[in-house]
């Protein structure tokens, strides 16, 4: 019996014991889990200022994109525009060379007119000294000396770059009694067609046709299908042709 009171004080001893070391522990983890606490806390309140500072960025970013998107869409205007401009500056420049083009095509034509008009002149200088020795009446003769003049004033006309006109009359007249000939001034693409010293002012019109010599050899038969003062286009019939034409060859009119 006497064991019993020992017993039972040495359980409370422990049990004291045991308390005052639970006292300590839970203390000491409650200091812990404060500590855990305010670390968290100092953590969540860095990473809302992360947030906020985020959200900031994002929305420069956003207000950044949407001034680009603006930029690349005026840019994509004045590409737009400045293609166009492009587009018609080619256009504007073929347009130009088609003219230039043109211009040197007139320009041959005026010079080839000059000489063939230089060269018409020679030749009824010629034939009027011929006729004047021959006692030839003396209205033929003045035809001959009009239409000298007339062709002389074609000449300087045409030498100055105006266009040049023709009259009909006694040049025709003249024309007719030297039995239709003519030179070729220009031959077209493939020998399509040619451009004769022969006009209106010398009886030419349409539908007429000539033959084409290189020397004594006919190589051609052509038709007249456009008429001017002093020049005219004609057509060159295909089944006819014989060679190769040329600036030169002489011309026939087929009566």
């Amino acid at each position: 019996m006497s064991r019993l009171p020992l017993i039972l004080c040495a359980i409370a001893l422990l049990s004291s014991l045991f308390s005052i070391g639970l006292f300590f522990r839970i203390g000491n983890s409650k200091q812990i889990l404060a500590q855990r606490l305010t670390d968290a806390e100092t953590r969540a309140s860095k990473l809302d200022g992360a947030l906020a500072h985020a959200h900031e960025e994002n929305g420069a970013l956003q207000a950044k994109a949407s001034g680009l998107g603006e930029t690349l869409a005026s840019t994509r205007g004045t590409l737009a525009a400045a293609q166009g401009r492009a587009t018609q500056l080619n256009q504007e420049l073929a347009g130009t060379q088609r003219d230039l083009s043109d211009t040197r095509r007139v320009l041959a034509l005026y010079e080839d007119t000059v000489r063939a008009l230089g060269e018409e002149v020679g030749a009824l200088q010629q034939d009027l000294a011929s006729i004047q020795s021959s006692h030839a009446p003396p209205e033929t003769i003045l035809a001959y000396k009009q239409t000298i003049g007339e062709l002389e004033r074609q000449l300087a006309t045409a030498r100055n770059g105006a266009a040049v006109t023709g009259t009909a009359g006694a040049s025709t007249a003249v024309f007719t009694s030297r039995a239709g000939r003519a030179t070729v001034l220009n031959v077209g693409p493939q020998n399509a067609f040619v451009v004769l010293n022969f006009g209106s002012a010398r009886g030419a019109a349409l539908g007429q046709k000539l033959t084409i010599a290189q020397g004594t050899a006919v190589i051609a038969t052509v038709l007249i299908s456009d008429v001017r003062a002093n020049f005219s286009i004609a057509q060159v019939l295909p089944d006819t042709l014989r060679g190769v034409l040329q600036k030169g060859d002489s011309a026939l009119l087929i009566r």
